[in-house]
């Protein structure tokens, strides 16, 4: 008597695992590349919190000192603001100064009745193309290119 002794496994059933396998990677990995898209959007709106912190802690020395917010940005020093930030090579971040704000005297010196001047309600920042705007007090990411009409360049880091 000859025992049938079949170790292993058939084609089909190799097949069948393979498949299922396959069906498994597609579902996986949009669902994996999500998760990654997510985690680098809150990458960047981090990033921009830090620059936004930054700068408005610029403004408020800029406002203990005494000095004006211009247009031309020349007092503000995008130097100290990207230290502080440390934003990575590639970045830019943008604020809306504003000329007049509500009940405040654009050409009033640096005082008490002047703070809102001081303060930064609206920013753009840019980074692996997108752009997170803060407005209304959240921030808002956005792919693609920015429109910068009526903004002003704090400071821009440079892609290596």
């Amino acid at each position: 008597m000859k025992k049938n002794n079949n170790k292993g496994f058939t084609l089909v059933e190799l097949i069948v695992v393979l498949v299922i396998l396959a069906i498994l990677a597609a579902i996986l990995v949009p669902a994996l590349l999500g998760y990654i898209d997510r985690a680098r959007e809150k990458q960047y709106v981090l990033n921009a919190k830090s620059a936004l912190t930054a700068t408005q802690a610029e403004f408020t020395a800029l406002y203990g000192e005494g000095k004006d917010l211009v247009s031309s940005n020349a007092f503000v020093r995008p130097d100290a603001v990207k230290a502080t930030a440390d934003t990575p090579a590639g970045s830019a971040f943008y604020v809306k100064i504003p000329a007049n704000a509500d009940g405040v005297d654009a050409d009033a010196p640096a005082v008490s009745t002047n703070h809102a001047k001081y303060t930064v309600t609206d920013a753009i920042y840019v980074e692996g193309g997108y752009y997170c705007t803060w407005k209304d007090k959240q921030w808002v990411t956005t792919e693609g290119t920015a429109t910068l009409d009526g903004y002003t360049k704090i400071y821009e880091i440079p892609a290596n």
